[in-house]
């Protein structure tokens, strides 16, 4: 397998990060890699998580009454007060 990598920046910071870390450069470049992708899968699981949530507050608005919805705003009232703070 080959990578040959032709932007000078790009090798710069490869070697930077090998000697900082004393990896191999190829090591350098492949726990880059695997940290990237890990970053890449966790704002995955986020936007899922994300979207479940949304899903389910759609369907608990669709479910509610106006009457239910009404109460639940009364009740939120009384839990702060003119400045928006906590009573």
């Amino acid at each position: 397998m080959s990578l040959n990598i032709k932007n000078e920046r790009t090798v710069e910071l490869v070697r930077e990060l090998a000697r900082r870390t004393g990896l191999s450069q190829t090591s350098a470049v492949e726990e880059a890699v695997r940290a990237k992708l890990a970053e890449v899968n966790a704002g995955a699981g986020r936007d899922a998580r994300r979207a479940n949530v949304n899903k389910l507050l759609v369907d608990l608005d669709t479910s509610m009454t106006s009457r239910q919805k009404s109460q639940i705003r009364a009740e939120e009232k009384q839990l702060y007060d003119d400045q928006g703070l906590p009573v």
